[in-house]
């Protein structure tokens, strides 16, 4: 038997494991951080794995035991529904040779909006960039297709995507980025300007001083609405009408990306 201390940022939630939840304060009381008791049952091989993995960050067996978790409800849930695949990075690369150049930015632009965007709103019933922002740092963090990084100074964002694979994969980023910030430019944010490099996309977007402009939190997160029954799973396909989509849906096996017009 294996007892974790699990935090949770949904104050008020009822449910029949509350019994053994407490409140933990800092000293000033100033933050207050509400965590519930949940026991497992786990695998004898899975415990001892987790030990000797803490050991060896020099972390608790808890706060493991919370990042995989974490990890699960922020994105193995959303990955399965949306069919995101992992693969090696060299593999992206030499997929990306086969691109023709004129065609990348196009390509960026035709995955946000019907792959990526489709991730955003399902994770958040919030409009605005807020929740866009948040898929690109859930994409960093655990779909590890880049490094993710942001900074907020005055009522300027910044953006930084370092993906290191090549000057056609920061032509596909700009163009995602480019059709990702124009859907706000009627609301929060007032311009905006892309510089990339071979290897990394930086993104500096100028907000409206009126709106919030703190770094999107988990809490903002927590009623993702993510339906996720094996009906909807199976159902899910994906809305890219563009001709690289349609060309890979018809012939899976064989694709010449340099023929596309």
């Amino acid at each position: 038997m294996f007892s974790l201390v699990l935090r949770t940022n949904t104050p008020g939630s009822r449910s029949l494991l509350q019994r053994g939840s407490r409140i933990l304060s800092s000293s000033n009381r100033s933050r207050r951080v509400k965590s519930k008791t949940f026991t497992f049952h786990l695998e004898t091989d899975t415990i001892e794995r987790l030990t000797k993995e803490a050991e060896q960050q020099g972390l608790s067996v808890n706060v493991i035991a919370n990042r995989a978790l974490r990890k699960y409800v922020e994105w193995d849930v959303v990955s399965e529904r949306f069919r995101v695949a992992s693969t090696f990075s060299s593999l992206l690369v030499k997929l990306m040779m086969w691109v023709p150049e004129e065609h990348v930015r196009e390509l960026g632009k035709s995955q946000w909006l019907h792959e990526w965007r489709t991730v955003a709103t399902s994770y958040s019933r919030e409009h605005g960039i807020v929740p866009r922002i948040r898929v690109l740092e859930l994409f960093g963090r655990y779909g590890r297709m880049f490094h993710f990084d942001q900074a907020t100074t005055g009522s300027t964002r910044m953006l930084t995507l370092l993906h290191g694979m090549g000057k056609k994969w920061s032509l596909f980023y700009e163009g995602m980025l480019e059709t990702m910030i124009r859907e706000s430019f009627e609301g929060e944010v007032k311009r905006f300007s892309l510089t990339s490099t071979d290897n990394q996309v930086v993104a500096e977007i100028s907000m409206d001083p009126l709106k919030n402009l703190q770094p999107p939190g988990d809490e903002r997160f927590e009623r993702a609405h993510l339906p996720l029954s094996r009906r909807e799973r199976q159902a899910y396909k994906s809305s890219d009408s563009s001709p690289i989509a349609r060309m890979i849906r018809k012939r899976p096996k064989v694709i010449e990306l340099s023929n596309i017009s």
